[in-house]
């Protein structure tokens, strides 16, 4: 099948260097026509100079302000181009190697294979005019031919320069857009992670504070008898701490990952699964609650909880876009002394040791969200282990000791 290839217009249009040096060239060439015929003193002297003139309008035109990339005018420029080059090279021999200029232009500005066939067309028909004007001769013949060859030996440089350029454009574009996108998920990272501590912050202290304060007051009613005032006050003062113990649980869940706004932390790894499980991927969702204190998974800390959702996001993400995997399992296991997540599929797997000895492969791969993963984890006092063989599955494991994971919220009543 014949294909047309694109012009190497833009390049043309782009570089003044690569325009300047042919309209440099087309300029002395005619000035040696023109001297030429000046120096044969007959009539053809002042049809060669009246045609010269106009030639060089045009060409110079042309070159000056070169016509846009898709605009059809390019042909109809090369055609008066050629048009007044024919004419001129019909009364003088020596404005034949104007063609080797314009062999170049044909070859630039015409997509191929028509810059070729100009091309070839251009230099049968320089050298008829050659012959006929001067007589046949060596110089005659290989004059244009060798015009040709050099013409096309000129473009065939000016399209490698070009296509390097071009490669060169592509891959400056792509790394600014890399670096766009690296900078704006630095930033919603930074936004996400100062959020986070926002909320651990009011957690631990404002929130602990007013569960104290509740605490204390419900005391205090147990210790005032009944039929005294101050027992109403009392009531009063541990009803307003409940209310801002409320508004203040409510800016601490503003403030949470947004999966963990509508439920629990299970409900929001199951709808991790539910949304992976719509590109085909089998994925489910089990809790073992071997510390038997909650039917439905742990009442976590908040950070642990929004520290091991991000990571399990992480780990199916890798799942999805990198395994192969017809199957995984997300297991949140509650164990007196710890509660882990595990994440195992049955993908094609990695080679632990050259991801780790390649930070290359880890960036074409996408394995270098692993040690994202593992800070994330060693920053809610957890631990993540990677088990991996090629074609046996990957399984991400992360460990959190119950120094981190026993509820801040434990003993708080309203």
């Amino acid at each position: 099948m014949h294909t047309v290839t694109e012009p190497a217009t833009g390049v043309f249009r782009g570089s003044p260097v690569i325009r300047g040096a042919l309209g440099l060239a087309l300029g002395l060439l005619l000035l040696v026509a023109v001297w030429a015929a000046a120096d044969r003193k007959d009539a053809a002297v002042t049809l060669v100079v009246v045609l010269a003139v106009p030639f060089a309008v045009v060409a110079a035109v042309g070159l000056m302000r070169p016509f846009p990339v898709e605009s059809p005018q390019r042909y109809g420029w090369l055609a008066v181009l050629t048009l007044l080059w024919i004419a001129l090279a019909s009364q003088e021999a020596t404005a034949s190697y104007l063609a080797l200029v314009l062999f170049v232009l044909y070859l630039l500005l015409l997509p191929s294979p028509w810059g070729a066939v100009a091309t070839g067309v251009a230099t049968a028909l320089a050298v008829m005019l050659s012959v006929a004007v001067a007589g046949p001769s060596t110089g005659a013949i290989l004059g244009p031919v060798l015009a040709g060859v050099a013409a096309i030996a000129i473009a065939m440089v000016v399209r490698s320069m070009s296509a390097v350029s071009e490669s060169r454009r592509q891959l400056i574009d792509e790394l600014v857009r890399t670096r766009g996108l690296l900078a704006e998920s630095e930033r919603q990272a930074g936004i996400i992670t100062e959020r986070e501590r926002l909320a651990h912050e009011i957690h631990d202290t404002v929130a602990q504070g007013l569960s104290s304060i509740q605490m204390l007051l419900h005391a205090a009613e147990r210790d005032i008898p009944a039929d005294s005032g101050a027992l109403d006050r009392v009531h009063l003062a541990r009803s307003t701490a409940a209310r801002s113990l409320r508004e203040t649980r409510a800016i601490i869940a503003a403030l949470q990952p947004d999966d963990l706004q509508d439920g629990s932390f299970p409900q929001a790894l199951r709808r991790l699964a539910a949304s992976a499980g719509s590109d085909g991927l089998d994925i489910g969702v089990d809790i073992e609650d071997a510390a038997g204190v909650h039917a439905d998974g742990p009442d976590l800390p908040m950070r642990v909880e929004a520290g091991l959702l991000r990571i399990a996001q992480s780990a199916v993400s890798n799942v999805r876009q990198h395994s192969g995997a017809d199957r995984a399992r997300i297991t949140l296991t509650v164990e007196p002394g710890s509660v882990r997540l595990d994440i195992v599929d049955d993908g094609c797997g990695f080679d632990r040791a050259a991801v780790d000895n390649s930070a290359v492969e880890r960036a074409g791969e996408g394995h270098i969200g692993l040690s994202a993963m593992a800070h994330r984890a060693r920053s809610i006092g957890g631990t993540l282990e990677i088990e991996s063989t090629p074609g046996s599955g990957t399984a991400v494991v992360v460990s959190v000791p119950r120094g981190s994971v026993v509820s801040e919220d434990t003993g708080e009543s309203e």
